[in-house]
This record gives structure tokens, C-alpha cells and sequence, in this order.
């Protein structure tokens, strides 16, 4: 087992909280999830930027609190359910915005497509196992997770609200 990985171990190594979304299960699972991670960021607005960094930094320990329960005996690693997160993050702030909202559709309807497949097949879309298994769970909360951050400040994402510091 890796000493990053998320496993039930977290309880006594909280570092795991955070370090089980940095590692991977080979070069295919990491370059997928850099590719998923990369899209919000570039799609983003300069003010949306602040809330993804947030997000990357706070979503993390509470998805892998989530996911504990369902790890007895198994570990989980990857940064999909954080990928989720912030596609849905970016996804709803474009969307509550007139000049994007194509934008925000577009994450949305593709993130929503994943899970339905997912949870519909019992296995990962977009990716190929290799010798591991995906965590559908991890995509919904993570989902969940990034629409709630969305919302934590919903004046902050109505058209033409001022901006506040």
C-alpha cells in the first residue's frame, strides 16, 4: 500500500485526506485526471480562479471523509473526484452567467452524461482500468461537493452582483 493513498488509515495519518487525491494508479490514471483537472482551470474567468484554488484546497479532506466508509480494506487514489468538483464549480458559475453560460452547460451536461454512464454500466467513462477500480461514489460526491461550493456565496453568482473583497 502507498503512505499517500487514502485508506482507513486516514484517521491516524490525516495527511492522507489530501495526499490520497496526489497519487495514482500508473501514467494513464494521472495523465486522464491532469486532463480533467486542466479543463475548469482553463475555462475559467479570473474571478472564478480564487474559488477553484479554494476548492482544490478544501474539497479534498471532505471528499475523502465521505469516502471513507466505503474503503474498508481498499485504498483510493486519484484526483477524478476532485475533477468533478470542479467542473461542476465551473460549470454552475458560467452558466449563472449570461455571457457564458454555453459554457457552464457544456461542463455540466458533460459531467452529468459521466455519472449517468458510470452508474448506469458499473464501470469508468473515459477510462481504461488497469489492474484497479473506479470509484463511482467518489465522482458523485465530488459532483455534490463542487455544486455546494457553487452556491456557498450564490450572491457572488448572480449577473452583475459587485464584486466584494
Amino acid at each position: 500500500m502507498d503512505p499517500l493513498a487514502l485508506t482507513a488509515e486516514a484517521w491516524r495519518e490525516p495527511w492522507r485526506l489530501w495526499t490520497g487525491h496526489l497519487v495514482h494508479f500508473g501514467g494513464t490514471h494521472a495523465l486522464a485526471n491532469a486532463i480533467a483537472l486542466a479543463v475548469p482551470w482553463i475555462l475559467a474567468t479570473a474571478r472564478d480562479r480564487r474559488k477553484l484554488a479554494l476548492a482544490t484546497v478544501f474539497i479534498p479532506p471532505l471528499l475523502s471523509l465521505l469516502l471513507l466508509p466505503s474503503l474498508a480494506g481498499a485504498e483510493y487514489r486519484g484526483a477524478s473526484g476532485l475533477a468533478c468538483a470542479l467542473w461542476a464549480l465551473a460549470g454552475l458559475g458560467h452558466l449563472l452567467r449570461r455571457e457564458s453560460a454555453s459554457v457552464g452547460a457544456l461542463l455540466l451536461s458533460g459531467l452529468a452524461l459521466k455519472l449517468v454512464l458510470e452508474l448506469a454500466l458499473g464501470t469508468p467513462f473515459l477510462a481504461q482500468a488497469e489492474g484497479w477500480q473506479s470509484l463511482p461514489q467518489a465522482h458523485v460526491w465530488g459532483a455534490l461537493l463542487g455544486l455546494g461550493a457553487a452556491l456557498a456565496r450564490p450572491g457572488l453568482l448572480r449577473p452583475g452582483h459587485p464584486r466584494q473583497t
